[in-house]
């Protein structure tokens, strides 16, 4: 099983600022490569409404395992009594 990168694309449609997430076996993805999904995403074949594509790379895990870090404490440090 190939690792999926995660961009999202962040556009214009209609005058209306929209984003989607992309997953794919692709290392980069470029804003002409997402014309094409964009279009079929929204039924706007070779429109003109669709503007200012820009995609930005998700590096961070999408679903983390454990708990959030705000949960987290290390050992030792439950209450910092003061005495």
């Amino acid at each position: 099983m190939a690792f999926k990168n995660r961009f999202l694309v962040s556009y214009i449609l209609n005058n209306q600022p929209k984003s989607t997430e992309i997953e794919t076996e692709m290392e980069s993805l470029k804003p002409e490569q997402t014309r094409s999904y964009l279009e079929a995403l929204h039924a706007t074949r070779g429109s003109d409404s669709l503007t200012d594509i820009q995609v930005t790379g998700l590096y961070h895990p999408k679903n983390r395992a454990g708990s959030p870090a705000h949960y987290r404490q290390a050992e030792g440090t439950m209450g910092n009594k003061m005495t």
